[in-house]
């Protein structure tokens, strides 16, 4: 069942079946986009229920007239599965003037003390988790899901014009990471474009901000997406860029400005304790970017995949053929047919969901690296670098 409906059937169990109220003193500060109210004409902020005393009011009376049940439904814009109590994990759309004494608060820039060191990782209470349900099925990603996917932006001068060509994944306030051959490849150096910049929460590249409806009508708003200038690139010492194995194919890319975390744009955790040395064979994973279709196209809105993850010997007999060698560090995926990773989806991250704590928390399990063209042909897998190999190389180029 999609998470729409089943947040829709949440509310209305609420509805029903409420019998207290728990207030949250920090609901006041959170706010989650812009939305449209129901039965109003003015702007309106998806926030906890808790923080719009009219639908939090209207949520307490016994028995609701057929109106106001209808009202509470369709005013729904979400569920933040980080809170406990079924009550306060409601969001709804409350117009900005039922909001009573409350502020908006718009993200702002960290300063001072705030700002998190560059080679501060965050912990799994801050890392990899969505604040809604993921959508289960199909290749369609919702708003919020994978707010640690990036978009790297390429600058050619002559003409002047800015391309995106890979993806990444945000590890931190200050770094990204993605694979190696974004940073240095023939067709980087062919084309003469050169990493200028990193795009972050974004999911429609043709609009900003983004927007989207849910099924019970509500209208709701990501913040714009944010563009950071690249203060550097940090490839690996032993990648080869023409290297046929392609090993070692991983980066990172340092901002030149910290960012702030929101819940579209969030970091994805590294791989901890047993999950280093895990090679993930049968797990499935999720593989996110704007990369290439079926049309061979760009797609403009952020899509998704789930994989299945190979023994590695087993991939190594298929890519036997092309000479090519694999090793510890690699790991494979997919093979099923027109379900690949494409031309621009390099450098994004492999993903497994692990439950920790009673909720899915995503780590890093790999960087996508290469495949075979035409992408998706059956019983053909992608080929990864795993992440949990570079571990140490990775906390060791973090600067503060």
């Amino acid at each position: 069942m999609a998470s729409t409906e089943r947040n829709l059937l949440l509310l209305s169990l609420v509805v029903s079946a409420l019998s207290g109220l728990v207030q949250r003193s920090d609901a006041a500060q959170i706010s989650f986009g812009s939305c449209t109210p129901q039965q109003s004409d003015e702007s309106g902020q998806c926030v906890h229920i808790t923080s719009c005393p009219y639908l939090a009011n209207l949520l307490m009376v016994e028995p609701k007239t057929p109106a106001q049940r209808v009202l509470l439904s369709k005013s729904q814009c979400g569920l933040d599965n980080r809170v406990e109590g079924l009550v306060n994990r409601i969001l709804v759309c409350c117009p900005q003037s039922k909001r009573g004494n409350i502020v908006d608060s718009e993200p702002t820039p960290p300063t001072g003390d705030a700002l998190q060191q560059g080679n501060v990782l965050p912990g799994n209470d801050v890392c990899g988790f969505l604040f809604a349900d993921r959508i289960f099925g199909g290749t369609n990603t919702a708003l919020w899901e994978f707010p640690w996917m990036v978009l790297l932006q390429y600058k050619k001068l002559f003409p002047e014009t800015y391309t995106f060509n890979c993806g990444g994944a945000l590890l931190n306030s200050r770094y990204v990471l993605t694979a190696g051959h974004c940073l240095a490849s023939r067709e980087l150096d062919k084309s003469g474009a050169v990493l200028h910049s990193v795009r972050l929460g974004e999911w429609d590249t043709r609009t900003d901000p983004d927007c989207t409806t849910q099924m019970n009508g509500q209208r709701i708003c990501a913040p714009k997406h944010i563009d950071i200038e690249v203060e550097k690139g940090i490839i690996h010492e032993m990648y080869a860029p023409n290297s046929v194995d392609q090993r070692n194919d991983i980066a990172l890319v340092r901002l030149k400005s910290s960012v702030s975390y929101t819940d579209y744009v969030r970091p994805i955790c590294l791989p901890t304790d047993g999950l280093v040395q895990n090679n993930f064979v049968d797990y499935g994973m999720d593989v996110a970017g704007w990369g290439l279709t079926e049309n061979m196209q760009p797609s403009e809105i952020k899509l998704k995949i789930t994989v299945n993850v190979w023994n590695l010997t087993s991939c190594q007999e298929k890519y036997t053929s092309f000479k090519v060698k694999l090793d510890d560090s690699q790991m494979c995926a997919g093979g099923q047919l027109g379900v690949d990773t494409c031309g621009g989806d390099s450098g994004g991250p492999l993903m497994v969901p692990i439950s920790t704590g009673g909720r899915d928390v995503f780590y890093i399990a790999g960087v996508t690296s290469y495949g075979t063209k035409p992408c998706g042909l059956k019983g053909w897998p992608g080929v990864y670098t795993r992440t949990g190999a570079f571990i140490d190389w990775i906390k060791e180029k973090l600067e503060p």
